[in-house]
């Protein structure tokens, strides 16, 4: 009871519908090299978004093709750039009192970061448009200085005075079509004043523009007064633009850089993710990097690809499986070979790694499924490609199966199929198989995401009762769903949370045990059709009573 004084009637609220949440099951992570896009890891959620962020697809840089196969069936993806001696392209835009032969250009030099102001060698550069992030692409930007006001002129009292507008100037953006025609694409109305328009929004440029164009950002020099304004472009041949100058697409990543990225995906409270694709890196440090994420983290698996020359024969990709990546893990899965597309924006036939139409078939799995079915096979493995660019034979299927290497398999006249789903495990338990290792992982991150609201409760008997009720409701749920092996008055799974568990050492060090054990549905990989011949007068059911077919 409260404190209460006086008679009334006094109301409270106690919240008992707390639930194991539905997390998400199939957020894919991708890493690698592209000439356009953001520098940290950016959410994408179909392909028009991410050919606008990124550009089309160019021949061999696989992280386009890893992006788009996924996303024909997944609709969110973290994409993470990676460069390597990129530089931003830019323009140095002048002060107004700039002499008469000063004019806005282009940077002479490529910046290698934008984050700070131009160090230009040139004088008066009020301040500097860059690309909004680097590469080549950022030099096809035009940017036009216009609508430049510093006093306003009223004709009623014949003096200049000072308005909403006073120190207010206009910076356009143009960019060509895929024809090579400009358009306008952004026009920002801003001042160097840190000051609001009428409405009550903030003007000044640096924070109208960075974090919300989707093509400049723009450094000030804040060694030159903020009541400087800019210089208007001067008209060339009857163009009025300034053209960004000395973007650069650096070099391919290195390996060491792929794995430098993957660590902005190692925090689980930062981003969410339940795939991680490989997009054709195969260095064995970049495969270890990501199956060390994906085991920190225990909230998702590693689609990896076999290295393209490594395909050539089983025997050859066997070897570097075994003796090269080495790896032994539940949380990935290897696939091979490659696969043969259509590249619609080249118009030709390529091959490319798997890693993201495997990813794609884990999207389709969960949305016709569930995590725990197996994402291979005739109902959940067939993948959208023109062809596999080695079908293997039987005996051939059987050594990659024995060594963690997931199949791809052409069917004539029935498609190409993810034929095989095993982990890299090595040891045989129910975890060297995918569906259970994604079963599992639904199961940890839903139970972790519950139980935080347990968290500094009392350790005692009512707390352990609590934690019990919505555990076995949400298991409930699963096992009904099929993802438990059950029989008649065994739902597949049992829920320990009491004092067998938690004895009072336990309970002394604050700690609160919970026990789940769990029969995880299993897969049918293996299924043998028996043809049995009997006698003309045989009864078949006592055929069946004797065990006759064993």
């Amino acid at each position: 009871m409260g404190n209460y004084i006086s008679p009334g009637v006094y109301t409270k609220e106690k919240d008992l519908s707390t639930i194991v949440p539905n997390v998400a099951t199939t957020v894919a992570a991708l890493v690698g090299y592209s000439t356009r896009g953001a520098l940290i890891p950016t959410l994408v959620t179909n392909s028009q978004q991410f050919i606008s962020e990124y550009g089309e697809p160019v021949a061999g840089r696989y992280f386009h093709y890893t992006a788009l196969a996924f996303l024909e069936k997944g609709n969110a993806l973290y994409c993470r750039r990676v460069v390597n001696g990129a530089l931003y392209a830019g323009v140095d835009i002048k002060d107004a009192d700039s002499d008469a032969s000063e004019v806005n250009d282009g940077f002479t030099t490529g910046q290698s970061t934008a984050a700070f102001y131009y160090d230009s060698s040139e004088s008066n550069v009020l301040f500097n448009i860059f690309a909004k992030d680097p590469g080549v692409w950022g030099s096809n930007i035009k940017i036009i200085i216009k609508d430049i006001n510093n006093l306003y002129y009223d004709e009623d009292t014949d003096y200049a005075c000072e308005v909403a507008d006073q120190y207010t100037f206009v910076i356009e953006v143009y960019y060509p079509d895929s024809d090579g025609d400009y358009s306008l694409v952004e026009s920002w109305k801003v001042s160097r004043v840190t000051k609001t328009n009428g409405y009550g929004k903030q003007l000044y440029l640096e924070d109208v523009i960075n974090d919300y164009s989707a093509y400049i950002l723009v450094a000030d020099n804040t060694d030159i007064a903020s009541t400087s304004i800019p210089k208007a472009n001067a008209e060339i041949d009857g163009v009025d633009y300034v053209q960004c100058a000395s973007g650069s697409d650096g070099n391919a990543a290195t390996s060491s850089q792929i794995v430098a990225a993957w660590g902005d995906f190692e925090n689980t409270e930062d981003i969410d993710i339940r795939i991680m694709l490989a997009g054709g890196y195969t260095s064995v440090s970049v495969c270890n990097e990501m199956i060390r994420i994906a085991e920190a983290r225990k909230d998702c698996i590693a689609i990896l690809d076999v290295p393209y020359a490594s395909v050539i024969t089983p025997a050859i990709t066997v070897a570097w499986r075994r003796d090269t990546l080495n790896a032994n893990s539940s949380y990935a899965g290897l696939y091979a070979p490659w696969v043969t597309i259509n590249d619609s924006y080249n118009d030709k036939v390529i091959e490319v790694p798997p890693s993201g139409y495997v990813g794609a078939q884990f999207a389709y799995n969960d949305y016709v499924a569930d995590t725990w079915f197996a994402p291979a096979g005739f109902n959940r493995g067939i993948l959208n490609v023109l062809g596999i660019t080695d079908v293997y034979t039987e005996g051939e299927r059987d050594t990659l199966y024995k060594y963690q290497v997931n199949p791809l398999q052409t069917f004539r006249g029935q498609g190409n199929i993810i034929y095989g789903q095993k982990t890299l495990q090595v040891k045989p338990s129910a975890l060297d198989r995918i569906n259970v290792r994604r079963l599992l992982i639904i199961i940890e991150k839903s139970v972790a995401i519950a139980m935080q609201s347990f968290l500094f409760e009392p350790n005692n008997e009512l707390t352990r009762f609590k934690v019990e009720a919505i555990l076995i409701d949400y298991m409930d749920l699963l096992s009904a769903k099929g993802a438990f092996q059950t029989e008649a008055g065994d739902d597949g799974y049992a829920i320990v949370c009491n004092t067998v568990n938690n004895p009072p050492a336990v309970i002394d060090r604050n700690e609160l045990y919970v026990d789940i054990f769990v029969k995880p549905t299993r897969a049918a990989e293996f299924i043998q059709v028996q043809a049995i011949i009997t006698a003309s007068g045989a009864s078949f059911a006592e055929l069946v009573s004797r065990g006759a077919m064993f």
